[in-house]
């Protein structure tokens, strides 16, 4: 069988992948120069290359790690134990054990026994379709009390949605509090987080490999400008490179935006349901550092005022032999469709980071800086609001033999690798049974 794949992403890559095994001819186009999408890295510093956004590994990742497995990667994954930190009411404190949890004074003791309360019975809830229908804030403050609502999940949303926070259901929290809490109890109670050796870098350079060994061509810096269907059910592709290419069946793994430029016959009803699902846009900035920035690998915000939604300090869990005594800072802002701060030049965004960082970090100043960089994507975090679920698509569109598997698929969670690569596996094992 001869497959297309639209979009050279962890999505398309690994259901690449699945199919090659079965012995399926498998053609990716990429619109990239690069493969991997959001998990591609750059060279930040000559001999330094780490991925352009931060990802994460955590102990209960299960589709992630078996795919790891699977590339030959697994004895690379190295787990660190890691702390988490809280800049509140202009202060950092650490949040990472239960007795620095009870020493935590924005909150009362009270308060504190009804978080703890509250997340393990979270965890303990698994009828997650209830949870659909309830709006998040209503859900929290019920659950939580209206306190810790606003001192810890009111601004943690913020950090995950931007101002699209109050949109979601109650079911995307549940789903990040039962992971996070999973990967706790399954480790001691350590937070434990990790990556392969090399970062994405090392995992993309595999599959590739692999991919290589299977005939699975991969067309970078060629995306498709229009999809066709014809007469005999087979798919017709039109590519940047200007030739037609046919198929038996094709797969787009692109935001539901991109794949609507591009398929002309949409059907009204379909495309109607495609536009419900809205995305937020990701504005990122890495900063290369001489030194260490924090003992936290995240730092959650929840003072007012800060431009972007979370600190993240990769340094913590890279391998110190790749970081050479330098340190890498991710502060990313999540923010919807209509917001201007993504048209800001980089000059703007990296003066306002830098300038918020100085108020967290007294000590910081421009000296620290190594290298910066600014990174944008428009589609990235679908916003799973009230009733998501009727609203994702089908794997197979109304169009015979043209099948799609993307981000919005992703249910009760944040984006991340392991969702993408259970995905991956499904719209394979979907194929392989047609």
């Amino acid at each position: 069988m001869n497959i297309g794949i639209i979009g050279g992403g962890m999505m398309g890559l690994a259901t690449a992948f699945y199919l090659s095994r079965s012995g399926m001819d498998v053609t990716i186009f990429e619109k990239d120069k690069q493969i991997g999408g959001l998990s591609r890295s750059d060279e930040l510093l000559p001999g330094f290359r780490w991925d352009r956004f931060y990802h994460v590994i955590l102990t209960t990742d299960k589709e992630l790690l078996e795919f790891l497995d699977e590339l030959g990667l697994l004895l690379d994954v190295e787990f660190r134990e890691t702390k988490t930190g809280f800049y509140t009411n202009g202060q950092l404190h650490s949040m990472s054990t239960t007795t620095e949890f009870l020493k935590f004074k924005p909150l009362s003791l009270l308060d504190k026994l009804r978080l703890g309360a509250g997340i393990f019975y979270a965890s303990k809830i698994n009828n997650w379709q209830r949870l659909e229908k309830l709006y998040v804030k209503t859900w929290l403050i019920r659950i939580f009390g209206r306190r810790n609502y606003e001192k810890m999940w009111g601004p943690l949303l913020r950090s995950k949605l931007g101002s699209a926070n109050e949109q979601a259901s109650a079911a995307f929290i549940w789903g990040i509090i039962k992971r996070l809490y999973g990967s706790r109890q399954s480790t001691s109670k350590k937070e434990m987080a990790g990556c392969v050796h090399g970062g994405y870098h090392s995992i993309l350079f595999r599959i590739k490999e692999k991919l290589a060994e299977k005939g699975v061509k991969i067309l970078i810096n060629n995306n498709i400008t229009r999809i066709e269907s014809t007469s005999n059910e087979r798919l017709l592709v039109h590519a940047r490179d200007g030739n037609p290419y046919l198929y038996d069946k094709l797969i787009s793994t692109i935001p539901n935006p991109e794949l609507l430029n591009i398929w002309p016959d949409i059907s009204e009803s379909f495309k109607n349901q495609l536009q419900k699902i809205q995305y937020l846009k990701l504005v990122c900035v890495s900063l290369v550092l001489k030194n260490k920035l924090s003992p936290y690998y995240v730092t959650n915000l929840t003072d007012s005022g800060i431009p972007f939604t979370g600190i993240i300090d990769a340094t913590n869990i890279i391998p110190p032999d790749i970081l050479q005594g330098k340190a890498l800072v991710y502060l990313p802002k999540y923010i919807p469709s209509q917001d201007e701060f993504y048209e800001k030049t980089e000059k703007e965004i990296l003066a306002e980071f830098i300038s918020a960082l100085k108020i967290i970090f007294p000590t910081f100043s421009d000296d620290d800086i190594i290298a910066s960089y600014v990174h944008r994507e428009p589609f990235v975090q679908p916003i799973q609001d009230v009733n998501y679920s009727t609203n994702i698509p089908p794997m197979e569109t109304p169009i015979k033999n043209l099948y799609m598997v993307n981000t919005s698929m992703i249910l009760n969670s944040t984006l991340n690798n392991n969702q993408v690569i259970k995905l991956a596996r499904k719209m394979a094992l979907l194929l392989t049974n047609n």
